[in-house]
């Protein structure tokens, strides 16, 4: 072999010489020096190396060889310089591929963004590949890389030779569609959140975390079911029939104890259920029994005595004998329960209580209300019932959240007050059946924690509603109670509560009152005749006023006339005491005789409590 001899910037005492290293025996076996290449600090197994055998200093061919500038796909920005050792005062730097620390030896270095790359990160195998997952050819790096990744993993990596783009091998393999073992329908791998779907915050059904943008994740776009690639449990079970046909068996669900939900009439079912026993519910709903009073009176309206009433008809009778024009009128002369504030039309057969000359109604359940209440959610303290005196003051129920002027139970001590509506549903002991969620009973929260309600993404506080801990599912009680169908006078269907995947609808779903898109994530009510949707809480009827009763009459200083608690003024209405405060179509006081309007606040400041009430 002809001596080379190379003058190397890296070993500047002595010059490198060209030398072999395996040498072949009489037996012709092969002796091979063992030598370690100071650059890539990798095991020389070549026939020959630069060496310098003085200072034990070796170099592979390649390495001693390399360019001293390179440009780099890591780093377009500024090219890479060789340097012998690292630039740093510590005399050691890591790799920004590889991660690897404590490296003090071949550096390709960038001063200005101080960026290293070891040798073997630095000089890419030239063989390309191409995957589905980017849309340029690949090189796959020498070395494994602890890049950044949502898998924990340790792997050898791809690199785009045209832009950032860095992936470890593991991730590039991927399967495009896997079958998951939670869910009854293929799932496609994405690159990331699909443009389709990114209207409202996704998340994942195993790890109940959100789904990023840029996160890889399995998906099945009619279903709007998102998992990341991470939390992904692959079952290689045949595809069985759509989850929303499978009927699951839930044991303990013919148990007589078990309510089920929704209910049109859930408010009314449950204060009965911790009120009465159903023997006593069943005599009650006995017109001819003597036993229930003719009269009583209620300390929230002392005034006159209530009368004991037959029913009224229900909504859809009402609705059927009625012309498209006169169901408004026929929806306005429904009576209201003054200490629930839920309908008297229902589907039981329960009388109530009424004073004509008031307009003040009462369910016969709700007339036999205990005056004193231990809520299982807060233990601390009883729960008194209350009621406000004032006409125009509303209170905030703790559990839904909804300003009410209904009666209520409230706790003293720490001023917590709660609707009777959810008053009743936390009395609740034994399990939920809901359509909501067929897999398993439910049954009240275990913990005060804020918790994200399952139906419409609201936040549940404070313990109040149902859950299935099992599959992380949880339902307020303001959703838990929604009632099953609704009506709307511009659709001639009524609109059912449905519940996500809904996997034959995969279009967009747009609520009809408020033109906004719904959450497919949520529950809402839709007419399938129509395509109609609608929020749960954009109806009249179950909306923002659906815990006010209007209607009630207030008497103010300075005017003449009694004012009407209305839901809408007129249009061009104006508040008649804070500076001709504009109310169009808003909350307000009216005497319709005199176009009179007091907005609430005006109305609470000059209210005239009658001592009687």
């Amino acid at each position: 072999m002809e001596e080379k001899q190379l003058n190397h910037f890296s070993h500047e005492e002595h010059p490198l010489i060209l030398c072999e290293l395996q040498k072949e025996n009489d037996d012709g076996s092969t002796d091979q020096k063992s030598a370690v290449c100071y650059g890539c600090q990798e095991q020389i197994l070549d026939p020959a190396a630069y060496s310098c055998f003085r200072c034990d200093f070796f170099l592979h061919k390649r390495c001693a060889e390399l360019p001293r500038q390179i440009t780099h796909p890591m780093h377009f920005l500024h090219p890479l310089v060789l340097l012998g050792r690292p630039a740093y005062s510590s005399g050691c730097c890591s790799c920004n591929a590889c991660g690897q620390g404590h490296w003090k030896y071949f550096t390709y270095h960038c001063s200005l963004c101080e960026f290293d790359l070891d040798v073997s990160c630095a000089i890419l195998d030239q063989r390309e590949i191409k995957l589905d997952c980017h849309d340029h050819p690949l090189i796959q790096l020498k070395r494994p890389a602890t890049i950044y990744c949502n898998k924990d993993v340790k792997d050898s990596s791809y690199l785009c030779t045209i832009c950032p783009f860095w992936i470890h091998k593991k991730c590039a393999l991927l399967p495009t569609t896997v079958k998951h073992k939670d869910h009854n329908h293929p799932l496609l791998l994405a690159y990331s959140l699909p443009s389709d779907y990114r209207s409202f915050e996704q998340s994942c059904p195993v790890c109940r975390k959100r789904v990023h943008l840029s996160d890889w994740l399995y998906y099945c776009g009619p279903c709007r079911y998102f998992v990341h690639v991470t939390c992904v449990v692959i079952s290689h079970e045949d595809e069985g029939q759509p989850s929303e046909d499978i009927e699951y068996p839930i044991s303990g669900e013919q148990d007589q104890n078990v309510v089920k939900l929704p209910s049109s009439n859930a408010a009314q079912e449950l204060i009965a259920r911790f009120l009465l026993k159903k023997d006593e519910i069943s005599s009650s709903n006995d017109s001819g029994k003597s036993n229930i009073p003719k009269k009583i009176f209620m300390n929230s309206h002392r005034k006159h005595p209530l009368v004991l009433s037959e029913k009224v008809q229900k909504l859809d009778e009402i609705q059927s004998t009625t012309s498209d024009d006169d169901q408004e009128e026929a929806k306005a002369l429904l009576l209201v329960c003054d200490a629930c504030i839920e309908p008297i039309c229902s589907s039981d057969d329960l009388q109530y209580y009424a004073c004509a000359e008031c307009g003040y109604f009462v369910h016969l359940t709700c007339s036999k209300l205990p005056p004193e209440l231990h809520i299982p959610q807060h233990p601390q303290h009883p729960f008194y019932l209350m009621y406000n005196q004032s006409k125009v003051g509303l209170f905030t129920c703790k559990a839904c959240g909804w300003q009410t002027n209904a009666n209520f139970y409230k706790c003293e001590p720490c001023e917590l007050c709660i609707c009777i509506k959810c008053a009743s549903a936390s009395m609740i002991t034994s399990s939920v059946r809901h359509d909501g969620h067929k897999k398993h009973l439910l049954t009240q929260f275990q913990s005060s924690d804020h918790i994200h309600c399952t139906a419409c993404r609201d936040t549940c506080v404070g313990g109040f509603g149902f859950a299935c801990e099992d599959c992380h599912f949880y339902v307020c009680y303001d959703c838990a109670l929604l009632p099953p169908t609704t009506t709307q006078r511009w659709d001639k269907h009524p609109l059912l509560l449905i519940y996500p995947p809904y996997f034959e609808h995969p279009e967009v779903f747009y609520c009809v009152l408020c033109e906004k898109e719904i959450n497919p994530n949520c529950w809402m009510y839709h007419c399938r005749e129509c395509d109609y949707s609608l929020h749960p809480l954009s109806g009249p009827q179950i909306g923002r006023f659906r815990r006010v009763k209007f209607g009630r009459s207030l008497n103010v200083n300075n005017h003449s006339h009694p004012l009407t608690h209305v839901p809408e003024a007129k249009y061009k209405s104006f508040c008649g005491s804070c500076d001709n405060k504009r109310l169009d179509w808003e909350e307000a006081f009216e005497c319709d005789s005199c176009r009179f309007y007091l907005c609430p606040k005006c109305a609470r400041q000059r209210e005239l409590i009658d001592d009687e009430e």
